[in-house]
């Protein structure tokens, strides 16, 4: 099982992404922060996938005085490439597309990515998940894991240097939980065993959700993306978790919809505009009823 874990953590690695920064708080209160997510092609564009309500965090926290400082992307998971340091990142609440309302249990967040980003990152390993490895949580496993980066690991110097521990866990499907309700309807649940030293999710929230199932006499494992992670009950261990193809489907229909605009343009002789951020804006579904 070991040798399997560990062929595991270097396949998906490289499609494992965090992003950290710092918040200034009232009374310049530095603290670190850091958000799971990942990688994915969607019709030849690369995305970083996260949880909605970290943006809608993010956003509260801008609205009533907050600022946020030093924002990095960092892909040290990844492996076949240089070993590159953090990638500072410029960030735009406006060129993040988000889905979220807490009420039935959306909760996705993505940011296209510029060639500026694409570049660095492909040059230190890391790849996105395309199209062929979305799966579907209902689909027959042998295993479901869950990767990410507990807020709890983190250590920050106080200037610029922020350290964080990546961690695997082992999930088992699980039924709704009562206290799901109709969230239940766009959402899946798995008990966390095996957490380790991981004492609490927060920071984890975003990271990816695997399925592994063997080929025919376990010479193979494949494995496919099934969900995005979003929360958790503590008391039970049970996490919460979004199906993701469903979603990028959807995506990949807005941008086929935005090369047609831009195929349209360039029949007609009208100008043109490449398909970036700036065409996804962002779209932030609030939670309550």
């Amino acid at each position: 099982m070991a040798n399997i874990t560990k062929a595991f953590i270097r396949a998906v690695g490289k499609h494992f992404l965090s992003l950290s920064c710092v918040q200034l708080a009232d009374g310049n209160e530095e603290k670190p922060l850091i958000f799971s997510g990942f990688l994915v092609d969607v019709a030849g564009v690369w995305f970083f996938v996260t949880a909605g309500h970290i943006l809608r965090k993010i956003q509260t926290a801008l609205d009533v005085g907050s600022s946020f400082d030093i924002w990095r992307f960092d892909d040290q998971t990844a492996e076949g490439g240089k070993k590159m340091p953090p990638i500072p990142y410029d960030f735009d609440v406006e060129k993040w597309l988000v889905v979220e309302n807490e009420a039935v249990g959306l909760d996705y967040a993505v940011l296209p990515l510029e060639d500026y980003y694409i570049r660095l990152l492909g040059a230190g390993g890391a790849e996105p998940i395309r199209e062929n490895a979305w799966g579907d949580h209902r689909e027959d496993h042998d295993f479901w894991a869950l990767i990410g980066i507990p807020s709890e690991s983190m250590s920050y110097d106080g200037v610029t240097l922020l350290t964080a521990k990546f961690v695997l866990i082992p999930l088992k499907s699980e039924q709704p939980p009562l206290e799901a309700g109709k969230c239940a309807e766009n959402q899946f649940y798995a008990r966390l065993e095996m957490m380790g030293n991981v004492t609490d999710m927060d920071g984890m929230s975003g990271g990816p959700i695997f399925s592994l199932k063997a080929t025919e006499g376990n010479e193979e494992w494949i494995y496919r993306i099934i969900g995005v992670q979003s929360g958790w009950y503590a008391d039970s261990k049970i996490t919460v978790a979004c199906p993701i193809k469903p979603f990028l489907m959807e995506l990949a229909e807005l941008v086929e919809a935005i090369k047609g605009e831009e195929s349209s343009e360039e029949s007609t002789g009208q100008p043109q505009t490449k398909a970036k951020p700036s065409h996804f804006g962002v779209s932030i579904i609030e939670g309550g009823e």
